[in-house]
C-alpha cells in the first residue's frame, strides 16, 4: 500500500471518509455504472473500521511520558543513594587514594541513566565490601541492597521505555498506512461521483474533496482521470 502526501488532520480524513460513505450507499445504484459496487463500499468501510481499531497517538503517548517521568525519578533516587555513599566514604577514607569511590564516574553519571547502569554496580560493591567502616558512619545493613532495587528498576524502566519508544513508531507507522488506505477509497469515491453528477451541480458538490488535499497526489491506474 502505498502513502499517499496529505496535510488533513487524521479525524478529518475520517469524519469526511464516514459522510461520503453514507452519501454512496444512499446513491449506491448511480454510483455502480463507474464500479462502485456493495463490495468495493463494504471494503471502504472495512478500511475505516480498521483505521479506528488502532491505538491512538495519546495513549501511546502518554504511556511513554509517564515511564520517562519513572525512569527519571528513579535515576534521582540512584543519585541521592550514591551521594550519601559518597559522603560516607570520604569521611570513612578521607581525600585520599584510599578512598574507593569513583567520584569521576559517578559526577558523569548524573542525568544520565546509561552511565548510571554502569556506575551503580561498582557503587554497589563498595557499599557490600566496606560494610562495616561505612556503618559507622550511618550506612545501614540494607544499603547495598537499596543501591540494587534501584539498578535493577532503573534498568527495568529504561527498557520499558525503550520498547514504548519503539511500539509507538511502529503504531505511527501502521496508523499511517491504515489512513493512507482510507484516504485512497475516499479520493476514489469524489472522483466517480463527480464523474457520475458531472451535470448534477447540487449532487456533485457533495462529493468535493477535503479543502487541505494534496493537489498533485496521483490516482492509481485503477481510478478514472480527474475532472475540472
Amino acid at each position: 500500500m502505498r502513502q499517499l502526501n496529505f496535510n488533513a488532520p487524521e479525524e478529518v480524513i475520517i469524519e469526511d471518509a464516514k459522510l461520503k460513505l453514507e452519501l454512496a450507499r444512499e446513491r449506491l445504484s448511480d454510483l455502480a455504472n463507474l464500479g462502485i459496487n456493495q463490495t468495493w463500499l463494504d471494503q471502504f468501510q472495512t478500511r475505516i473500521h480498521a483505521y479506528e481499531a488502532l491505538p491512538p497517538d495519546a495513549d501511546l503517548l502518554a504511556r511513554q511520558k509517564n515511564l520517562t517521568a519513572d525512569k527519571d525519578e528513579t535515576l534521582k533516587a540512584a543519585e541521592r543513594w550514591g551521594n550519601l555513599l559518597r559522603d560516607r566514604c570520604k569521611f570513612a577514607f578521607g581525600s585520599t587514594p584510599r578512598n574507593p569511590f569513583p567520584l569521576i564516574d559517578f559526577r558523569n553519571s548524573a542525568r544520565n541513566e546509561s552511565k548510571m547502569l554502569q556506575v551503580l554496580p561498582n557503587l554497589i560493591a563498595i557499599a557490600s565490601q566496606h560494610a562495616p567502616l561505612l556503618k559507622t558512619f550511618g550506612q545501614a545493613p540494607d544499603c547495598p541492597s537499596q543501591g540494587q532495587s534501584l539498578r535493577n528498576r532503573l534498568d527495568e524502566l529504561n527498557c520499558q521505555q525503550e520498547k514504548a519508544k519503539r511500539e509507538r513508531r511502529l503504531a505511527t507507522d501502521n496508523r499511517r498506512q491504515a489512513i493512507s488506505a482510507v484516504y485512497e477509497h475516499l479520493g476514489h469515491l469524489n472522483t466517480v461521483a463527480r464523474i457520475v453528477y458531472r451535470d448534477q451541480p447540487s449532487q456533485r458538490s457533495l462529493f468535493k474533496g477535503l479543502p487541505s488535499r494534496t493537489a498533485n497526489a496521483a490516482p492509481t491506474p485503477a481510478e478514472p482521470p480527474p475532472q475540472a
